[in-house]
């Protein structure tokens, strides 16, 4: 099924199951996505910013250039989904345990892909980021949080800012650019 230009609000599409379908330039405005789930979907230029995420996952899907700002996924569950090109300023990443609003568990991003993706000002907290790619990505102020970067791809990547506050950093790939970048921060200076 293709959708295009369509305007999703409040809890039209609340508790669906979509599966292969294509969002272009849709809009999901305020869209209460609980109990909604999307299955090797594609959005297309599409806006999610502001949709409330509860019990929502997304497997497998792409966001090519679409809007993710200001969200927070700790209500959805992120499975190998393709962010390339999407705007995702300020947003959140972690998960509860299961009924906990405060006790968190490992939030695996693991086979996701976030190239060229603007992540300026967010935050991935006790996130596994084994082998994630965020080639030519903007980090700017990205913090990352007790997350697992193991052999993450950071090459191009800007990392003005961003904050690897106990997260483990292991054959993480940074160009020379994001070494110098990397070792200013932690107030190293090249002669």
């Amino acid at each position: 099924m293709v959708y295009k230009e369509k305007l999703f609000t409040l809890d039209e599409i609340r508790g669906e199951a979509f599966s292969e379908c294509e969002f272009i330039n849709c809009k999901f405005e305020a869209a209460n996505l609980r109990f909604t789930s999307f299955n090797k979907c594609k959005f297309i230029g599409s806006d999610l910013s502001g949709s409330l995420f509860d019990l929502t996952s997304f497997t497998r899907c792409s966001f090519f250039e679409s809007k993710l700002s200001y969200l927070d996924f700790s209500g959805a569950t992120l499975q190998e989904c393709n962010f390339t090109k999407a705007a995702m300023l300020s947003c959140t990443f972690h998960q509860y345990k299961s009924g906990s609003k405060n006790e968190k568990k490992k939030c695996n991003l693991t086979g996701s892909i976030f190239e060229n993706t603007d992540l300026a000002n967010s935050l991935f907290s006790f996130c596994d980021l084994i082998k994630v790619s965020f080639k030519h990505a903007n980090l700017e102020n990205v913090t990352f949080s007790a997350c697992n970067l193991k052999e993450a791809n950071l090459i191009g990547a800007t990392i003005a800012g961003t904050n690897f506050a106990d997260s483990r950093v292991e054959k993480t790939v940074l160009d020379l650019e994001g070494m110098v970048s990397f070792a200013h921060a932690k107030g190293f200076m090249l002669e």
